[in-house]
């Protein structure tokens, strides 16, 4: 009989085994030894693992077993909340805090649209590296792949701006306009700083004789330091054209920067507005900030800085701010005197 002995009124070992006065022979079977995992490893330890994090709030996909980016930046964030190294291997230090009952768990996801205006993500407004929205859910399970093609199977994005983005595009087909794909949306923190890394290192392959520092200014004007991203939020979708590297011209871009406003979307990052948004201009990065403020930043030409800005300065009560019959003008709003930052050889690459 295999098992665990609950209970013993006379036994003695024998060779490695519990026996019994009567000479049962009992096997005692050991606790799992933990195996450090990595990127790469797979199978169940690697599904334990996924179902812990997400127990503890750091992971929002469905186990798959497989130790993707996915998983390692959950283990780094797992870690640096609970003062481990954050290097994304789950080693037996980390597994041994991670299953006991003094792992940290992630704070609760975040209601990004319980405010009364938008929320702001920016450099002067950073998010904590913990920070997770509430009501994330998988592209691929609620937009139609004969509508937009998701090109990364796991993004996700929060339910309310999906569903508006669904919206819209099936809007755009009406009008004759299809072949669409979302390239990013939701991203953590940790994956913020790989993508950061990785634009990083591009510039130092393409340009040998800079310094790192070098490169890291240039990445930073089309890319967000960690914390500091749209995308951050869940509602922030970066769009384009499948197979293309372009997507400023075509007629999907100046159909959606022509309609976006009326499904509650605003080209985040326009032209002209780069020394108070602090990126250069991007034609693909869409922002969900509800159709009411869509409306008022389209007809005043306001990026959502100066929308949040010009509220705040006037302070009016709820009607006279969204009152589209009697917007706020822009002489209303103190314009930033940030040095503009010129425009990138590659800003066409949707990756901030």
């Amino acid at each position: 009989m295999a098992g665990v002995l609950a209970v013993v009124l006379m036994a003695g070992v024998v060779g490695g085994a519990w026996a019994t006065a009567d000479t049962e022979v009992v096997t005692v079977t050991p606790a799992p030894k933990l195996r450090t995992l990595k990127s790469g490893s797979k199978g169940e330890e690697v599904v334990r693992l996924q179902e812990r994090l997400a127990e503890l709030g750091y992971y929002t996909l469905a186990p798959d077993g497989k130790y993707s980016a996915e998983t390692k930046a959950a283990v780094k964030t797992f870690q640096a909340a609970n003062g481990l190294k954050a290097d994304g291997v789950a080693g037996v230090k980390t597994l041994t805090l991670l299953y006991s009952d003094e792992a940290i768990a992630a704070p609760k996801p975040v209601d990004v649209l319980a405010g009364e205006y938008p929320m702001l993500v920016n450099k002067e407004h950073p998010v904590p590296e913990t920070f997770v929205p509430q009501d994330l859910v998988m592209l691929t399970d609620d937009c139609d792949a004969k509508l937009v093609k998701i090109k990364y199977s796991q993004t996700q994005a929060v339910k309310t701006a999906v569903d508006a983005l669904v919206t819209m595009l099936e809007a755009a087909k009406e009008d004759g306009i299809t072949n669409w794909q979302i390239s990013a949306a939701y991203r953590s923190y940790q994956k913020q700083v790989t993508t950061l890394n990785a634009k990083i290192n591009t510039y130092l392959e393409r340009n040998k004789e800079w310094s790192k520092n070098k490169a890291r200014k240039a990445a930073l004007k089309t890319v967000a330091e960690p914390g500091c991203s749209e995308h951050h939020t869940g509602l922030a979708f970066d769009i384009n054209v499948p197979k293309s590297s372009a997507f400023k011209g075509t007629k999907q871009c100046t159909w959606l920067h022509e309609h976006c406003w009326d499904y509650g979307f605003i080209v985040r990052y326009q032209e002209g507005k780069e020394n108070i948004t602090g990126f250069t201009a991007e034609a693909w990065h869409i922002r969900y900030v509800g159709v009411e403020h869509a409306k008022i930043m389209q007809k005043n030409n306001w990026c959502l800085e100066e929308y949040l800005e010009a509220v705040a300065a006037e302070t009016p009560d709820e009607e006279e701010t969204l009152d589209e019959e009697d917007p706020l003008t822009e002489d209303e709003v103190e314009m930033s005197d940030e040095e503009e930052i010129p425009a990138e050889e590659d800003a066409e690459t949707p990756d901030e």
